[in-house]
């Protein structure tokens, strides 16, 4: 009989004790996302830097020598002078206006000493509305354009009071280049290697 009150006290003991020891915690688990709530983090837009125009010396847009086989063997580089004063022998209205405003520009002079020959090259960074505009003057005043190579060109040839002319313009990206010569060959070839030397010292101006 003690037995039996014995197994009787110590199954009460283990009741009472597993009534006092807490139930461990219920862990809901969270919810798995679904494709429509994962965002993908944006990737930032890459900053795209333009360098600034540089234009070379005259004596790199144009070497000595290129000018003396292109005109004459008495041919000399005359000088710097300010693009601003360029009007060209076939005025065109808005040449000054945008020479006087141009972000840089640069104007070379050749030809023979104590003579009435010689050449001018100028070139200057251009906005897309000058361009435009120049382009339509030009167009207006009878030059014909012509693409020579990757750029568009306008030439006109003419005569004066001194011999035969002939003017070159070049466009190309943001960069106007013009020749006012004896002639379109000569002008031509010059805008020519202007280009180059442009594009040598500019990489994104290459086509």
């Amino acid at each position: 009989m003690k037995r039996i009150h014995g197994l009787i006290a110590s199954a009460a003991l283990v009741a009472a004790l597993a009534a006092c020891t807490p139930l461990p915690p219920v862990v809901t688990p969270s919810p798995t996302p679904t494709a429509s709530a994962v965002k993908p983090t944006p990737k930032p837009t890459p900053t795209v830097t333009i360098a600034p125009l540089a234009i070379p010396d005259c004596a790199t847009l144009l070497p000595l020598a290129t000018a003396q086989n292109l005109f004459s063997a008495n041919t000399a580089f005359l000088g710097e002078q300010p693009a601003s004063e360029f009007v060209g022998r076939m005025t065109v209205p808005s040449i000054p206006v945008v020479l006087a405003t141009a972000s840089l520009a640069k104007g070379c002079l050749w030809g023979i000493p104590q003579s009435d020959g010689l050449f001018e090259l100028v070139v200057a960074g251009i906005t897309g509305a000058q361009r435009a505009t120049l382009q339509a003057e030009l167009t207006a005043a009878g030059y014909a354009e012509t693409e020579m190579g990757t750029v568009t060109a306008f030439e006109l040839a003419g005569d004066n009071e001194v011999g035969s002319t002939g003017t070159t313009h070049l466009f190309t990206a943001d960069v106007w280049i013009v020749c006012d010569g004896t002639s379109l060959s000569l002008s031509g070839a010059v805008t020519g290697s202007a280009l180059d030397a442009l594009r040598a010292a500019n990489p994104s101006l290459r086509p």
